[in-house]
């Protein structure tokens, strides 16, 4: 059984779009779609096909993927899993992949840039049994980006064999970075410029996953989100995650985290000499970003 999963907050637009498409590919079992709080109900897209489930998780401030994606997959009922980002439309080939014991099916970003599309990264296809061998996707990874460059690592280093998913069987509708990362801003509503301009940067995002992944490793020794049934049925279900037992990161990772997101933005986007980079630290960063950002106003 195929279970094609995928997650939404706030990008229904693409969605309905893709959803149409996903109901047309050959020997997908389950449709499952998560609601991570989108404001606009999507209820209505259990009526294109019977194969569609809705889990909406309720009460969340801002969009966490890897929360969504294991919610989803943990729902899901089939024993393969196509991982289907809201706004992909993989071609008919593809479901034909067939992971197994020892391999698994992911785009590489590296061949999807080289044609525009660096996201084909996010699309895969595994087994449960390799989902639960990784316990999921990292939980402590809570920005946009790398989240599925870890689960990848962690499935190979596991013994698993990533093979790849050509770019030209995945097609994606248009969307900008500030669509990619709108909703991970959600509850910080006094970031002052530099602030709101760092969130809107992907090095910025990824540079903090990439810092967590490395140095708090994800693995079975942590317990994934839990969440509490609040109503439904067979098809359409409300949940609601218990936020008193999310894994909390320390403070000081926090900030080594972010310090090292804040060099890798300002070495992106403001053209200072390496030797007179290198001895910049975070304050000196901020006011270089903060120049820049009142010279473009």
């Amino acid at each position: 059984m195929i279970s094609l999963v995928t997650t939404c907050m706030n990008r229904e637009k693409h969605l309905r779009q893709s959803v149409r498409m996903w109901i047309k590919l050959p020997s997908i079992d389950e449709i499952l779609i998560v609601d991570w709080s989108t404001r606009e109900s999507i209820a209505d897209l259990l009526e294109l096909d019977p194969r569609i489930r809705l889990v909406r998780a309720e009460g969340e401030p801002r969009w966490i993927q890897t929360y969504a994606y294991n919610l989803g997959i943990a729902q899901a009922r089939g024993d393969i899993i196509l991982k289907c980002d809201a706004d992909c439309m993989p071609a008919p080939a593809v479901v034909n992949l067939r992971p197994a014991p020892g391999r698994y099916y992911a785009g590489n970003w590296h061949s999807g840039a080289a044609v525009g599309k660096t996201c084909v990264n996010g699309q895969c296809l595994f087994t449960r049994d390799q989902w639960l061998q990784a316990n999921g996707y990292s939980e402590l990874i809570r920005y946009y980006a790398h989240d599925d460059t870890d689960f990848y690592d962690r499935m190979t280093a596991g013994g698993q064999v990533r093979l790849e998913i050509a770019p030209d069987l995945l097609t994606f509708l248009p969307h900008t970075d500030d669509d990619r990362v709108a909703n991970f801003q959600k509850g910080h509503a006094s970031f002052d410029t530099v602030e709101a301009f760092l969130h809107s940067q992907l090095p910025y995002h990824e540079a903090i996953n990439r810092l967590i992944a490395e140095l708090l490793p994800w693995g079975p020794w942590f317990q994934r989100a839990s969440f509490a049934l609040v109503d439904g049925d067979d098809r359409r279900s409300r949940v609601k995650r218990d936020t008193s037992r999310e894994i909390p990161l320390s403070e000081p990772l926090q900030q080594l985290a972010r310090a090292q997101a804040i060099r890798a933005v300002t070495s992106r986007v403001c053209k200072i000499p390496p030797p007179v980079f290198a001895r910049m630290d975070e304050a000196a960063c901020l006011a270089q970003l903060g120049r820049l950002i009142k010279k473009a106003s």
